[in-house]
């Protein structure tokens, strides 16, 4: 299971894009509004009591492997370990499953500042948060993600995905991977290697 978290400023604009009929529906949330407009207000309310807080926003989302599935039971529960593991029990959220993918997905929205005018402390969150993952992955049998500190190599990027499938081109990062690629599948050794790269365009410096 993998989740991007992503900090902001305004609610209008995500529950506009949660909440389209085309991508899915309202999953769980412990508000009174169905609207975007409606839950914006909402969201508005709260947030105006820290009103110096420039990123009250916090947007998550969660997604399995293809092939792989929860019912919607088990994605509210999903939803609900992912509220009181981050410390988000005394905080407005929604929660919507997208369908409009081949992979499962649900998207959390949640105001960062209690209904009581505090402030949860995103502090190590992203750290907090992959633990969360691995673990999740045990309890619900789905297939185990490597830590990020284990990862061979960054993830792309959205804007990298979207860039790439605007132009049809890799982007230069994608091109560049493919390149050590087929270096490392080459080269013998780091001379081969460094070699074969030079042949490519691409220059090697040792770290």
């Amino acid at each position: 299971m993998i989740a991007k978290m992503v900090k902001g400023k305004g609610f209008r604009g995500t529950l506009e894009y949660d909440l389209r009929q085309s991508k899915g529906y309202v999953l769980d949330s412990n508000m009174a509004g169905s609207t975007a407009r409606e839950l914006a207000r909402e969201f508005g309310q709260v947030r105006a009591l820290r009103p110096n807080l420039s990123r009250a926003v916090c947007h998550v989302s969660l997604a399995l492997a293809p092939g792989e599935s929860l019912s919607d039971a088990q994605w509210k529960e999903v939803a609900q370990k992912y509220l009181e593991h981050m410390d988000f029990t005394e905080n407005q959220f929604v929660a919507s499953r997208h369908t409009d993918a081949a992979h499962q997905h649900i998207h959390l929205l949640i105001n960062r500042v209690t209904l009581s005018g505090e402030v949860v402390s995103d502090s190590h969150d992203y750290k907090r948060q992959e633990s969360l993952m691995r673990r999740l992955e045990q309890e619900y049998g789905l297939s185990q993600v490597k830590p990020s500190r284990e990862a061979e190599r960054k993830a792309l990027t959205k804007g990298e995905i979207e860039h790439a499938l605007r132009t049809e081109q890799p982007s230069v990062r994608m091109r560049l991977q493919e390149l050590v690629d087929i270096a490392l599948q080459q080269a013998n050794t780091l001379g081969d290697f460094i070699t074969t790269l030079d042949g490519q365009g691409v220059s090697i410096k040792l770290n």
